[in-house]
């Protein structure tokens, strides 16, 4: 769960994460800034400027808000509940995070 360095696929400016405890899920939505991103890569969480928590994506899907123009990505990850309380501990919102094909679930 906790990484280094590794090759940065893609750029991903977190808008806000929550979690749905009872699918045992975690997302974070938000727009993808630059490269790409594919389910079983990886999230890389920042904790300091050497240290990242990665998660593997589950799943990405589209996200349309009303009255809005913008359309989002909603990056899905598997969460059991002490990931998820670490997780939403660590407030994730109006931050950027990379994506890389490499990482520890």
């Amino acid at each position: 769960m906790f990484m280094n360095a590794k090759p940065i696929k893609g750029v991903f400016s977190v808008i806000d994460s929550f979690a749905i405890k009872s699918r045992n899920e975690f997302y974070l939505i938000g727009e993808l800034t630059e490269g790409e991103i594919e389910s079983t890569w990886f999230v890389n969480i920042p904790l300091n400027k050497s240290l990242s928590i990665t998660v593997r994506i589950k799943s990405i899907e589209d996200v349309d808000f009303t009255q809005e123009k913008g359309r989002y990505k909603l990056i899905i990850v598997d969460s059991d509940s002490e990931s998820t309380e670490l997780l939403l501990g660590l407030n994730i919102g109006n931050e950027t995070v990379n994506i890389t094909i490499d990482g520890e679930a």
